[in-house]
């Protein structure tokens, strides 16, 4: 009996081994190495078990080349070619043992390569250095998948948004997603995802911090040229709400599908009675509405968002509707081929203006009544493990806009980026 038992016991932990053996190491590269190096401090038995730095860069050309037999012109005296270093951050993450985590970034902006023609003249941009992100998470014990935030961070409304900057497959957000100017905001927010991994539910309040273009030098959001800290807290500014809830289905090996809807409300400047005023921090609409789609199958993912706003508020209060459909196509496991089509309709509440360099270069309106985009664009990857560690992109925009029942902006648009993130 004794035997036999031993003999069943090697027989488990031959096969146990053999299993082990069997089983495929996980794939590392460069690009592991990099963000090991990036780790200051790991230990899983102190309160701190973690503390890591990050890593984020991207520097851009881009040529505007608007349709002369449209009567439109570039600016006196501007090029159509610009450049720039979009993003330059370094932060600092640290994990604790009752599950809180610690997270700054901060940012290096308008660094002095890009042109603006303020006043027709060539005028190179200035520099500011400010808090990207600052904020604390804490995951809710007693509730499985519940977790808050607090400090500054970037509103999710619209599928562009839900995404990180790192990991967009296109050079810039779509103009449906930038028409808001959502930058990173001070406020709270509380997120489920549910253990079925299928589920999720956020809610978000902001206040602050130059969510949209406008800015008032005499504001405690004050920034000039190469002096100062951006995005200083003033409880004067804007309040507003985004919730959004995602379901996962027809989930396989090879793929899924997924919904969500998302939800945004201004409060009509809660700390001011002015509605139209040089405190205007919002997102430009009294409410807006977001329902997008994802399709994942083996190679091909297509995303779709339709957005509906309602009551403008810079302009003459019109509601706006948008559509953003999005295939991508992965050739092989470095290299995607990305479309996207954008459309936007609405009494002077569409905002060319979102996009980064049409307005800066040409003397287009930055709200027209109309615009449509079309993008083409190729994505290289560095790594086909971490493939949004490194990359880069290309893009050709095509886009054109009506404003007051004629044509006022048709021009081709063409980016190329090099982005790491670790």
């Amino acid at each position: 009996m004794k035997l036999h038992i031993l003999t069943s016991l090697g027989l488990i932990c031959a096969a146990t081994v053999a299993q082990a053996a069997d089983a495929p190491a996980k794939k590392t590269d460069w690009t592991d190495a990099v963000k090991k190096a990036l780790i200051i401090y790991e230990n899983p038995n102190t309160f701190v078990k973690k503390v890591n730095l990050s890593w984020r860069e991207q520097f851009q050309i881009a040529s505007v080349q608007p349709n002369g037999s449209n009567g439109l012109h570039l600016k006196k005296g501007a090029s159509p070619f610009n450049q720039e270093f979009r993003r330059s951050w370094i932060g600092v993450d640290v994990h604790t043992k009752t599950d809180t985590q610690f997270h700054v970034i901060g940012r290096i902006g308008g660094l002095p390569t890009r042109s603006t023609y303020p006043g027709g003249r060539t005028k190179r941009n200035f520099t500011y250095a400010g808090i990207y992100d600052a904020w604390v998470k804490q995951k809710i014990k007693s509730v499985q998948g519940l977790s808050v935030r607090a400090g500054k961070f970037s509103p999710k409304f619209t599928y562009d948004y839900n995404m990180s900057n790192a990991a967009i497959y296109t050079v810039e957000r779509s103009a449906l997603s930038n028409q808001y100017g959502l930058d990173t905001n001070w406020g709270v927010e509380f997120t489920y995802d549910h253990p079925n991994k299928q589920d999720s539910f956020y809610l978000q309040f902001m206040a602050n911090d130059r969510a949209c273009n406008s800015k008032n030098l005499s504001h405690s959001d004050i920034y000039r040229d190469g002096r100062g800290l951006k995005g200083e807290f003033g409880w004067e500014d804007k309040f507003f709400t985004s919730m959004g809830a995602k379901h996962k289905y027809a989930v396989t090996e090879n793929g899924f599908q997924s919904i969500s809807l998302e939800y945004m409300h201004d409060f009509d400047n809660s700390y001011g009675k002015a509605r139209k005023g040089a405190n205007y921090y919002g997102f430009g609409f009294k409410d807006a509405l977001s329902l997008s789609h994802e399709y994942k199958r083996g190679k091909f993912l297509f995303i779709s968002n339709l957005v509906a706003s309602f009551e403008q508020i810079d302009g003459h209060g019109s509601n706006n509707i948008g559509l953003q459909l999005q295939p991508v196509y992965s050739i092989s496991p470095r290299v995607d081929l990305v479309f996207r089509y954008t459309g936007m309709t609405g009494d002077n509440a569409c905002k060319l203006g979102s996009d980064r360099y049409i307005n800066t270069q040409t003397n287009a309106p930055a709200w027209v009544d109309s615009l449509h985009t079309f993008y083409f664009g190729v994505d290289l990857y560095a790594s086909a493990i971490n493939k949004n560690a490194a990359k880069l992109m290309f893009g050709a925009e095509y886009t054109t806009a009506r404003d007051g029942g004629r044509d006022c902006y048709n021009g081709w648009e063409y980016t190329a980026a090099v982005r790491w993130n670790f």
